[in-house]
């Protein structure tokens, strides 16, 4: 990867797949590659012991990540995890989080999608949508998202997930996200301050 940028948006990039309906499915080669990256070459210390588990998981058997995924974030009942950052702010979707990523998405000058069900704050399009503004440049818009959207919320859907009887794949996923939410906290610190 050649700069810090790519590899902030390529994590991003997986980090959608991996939160977003059928992204494990339909990036799994995606996914494969940036986390066997992250794993040679990791961004913070100790990533590895999750990036292995992760890519072990995968590898033997990717259908039963998909599941587990679906099991979590779509079955509305049992030990449900809610991807909405808005759930996590004020314990309903389609909250300040939620306008906030609209108001962003419109000065960049993106459209969500009509087929897109999902709220433009679920965790899965956040990552997607982090990942398209570093491509585009609005590094800017990128770090506000961060701020106002992810960084105050994402405590709570990490913690949902290592809370969670069900989770297996996903506790290590958001032992990853969390370890990345701390790196990108930090390089805003440094870099962009």
């Amino acid at each position: 990867m050649e700069s810090l940028v790519e590899a902030r948006a390529a994590i991003y990039t997986v980090l959608g797949s991996l939160y977003r309906n059928e992204g494990v499915e339909n990036d799994y080669e995606l996914i494969l590659t940036v986390l066997s990256v992250v794993n040679e070459s990791p961004f913070a210390e100790g990533i590895e012991e999750y990036t292995n588990r992760m890519l072990h998981a995968l590898r033997e058997n990717k259908d039963e990540v998909a599941r587990e995924a679906h099991v979590l974030f779509n079955l509305p009942f049992g030990d449900f995890i809610n991807s909405s950052m808005s759930y996590y702010h004020d314990e309903r979707e389609l909250g300040m989080p939620t306008i906030n990523t609209k108001e962003i998405m419109c000065e960049a000058g993106y459209i969500k999608a009509d087929f897109v069900s999902v709220g433009e704050d679920e965790a899965g399009i956040l990552f997607g949508l982090s990942a398209r503004l570093l491509h585009d440049g609005h590094t800017e818009l990128q770090k506000k998202l961060f701020y106002e959207v992810v960084e105050p919320y994402i405590k709570g859907f990490i913690d949902a997930q290592f809370n969670s009887g069900r989770a297996d794949f996903y506790k290590d996923c958001a032992s990853f996200l969390a370890l990345f939410i701390a790196f990108e906290k930090s390089y805003f610190e440094f870099y962009l301050s």
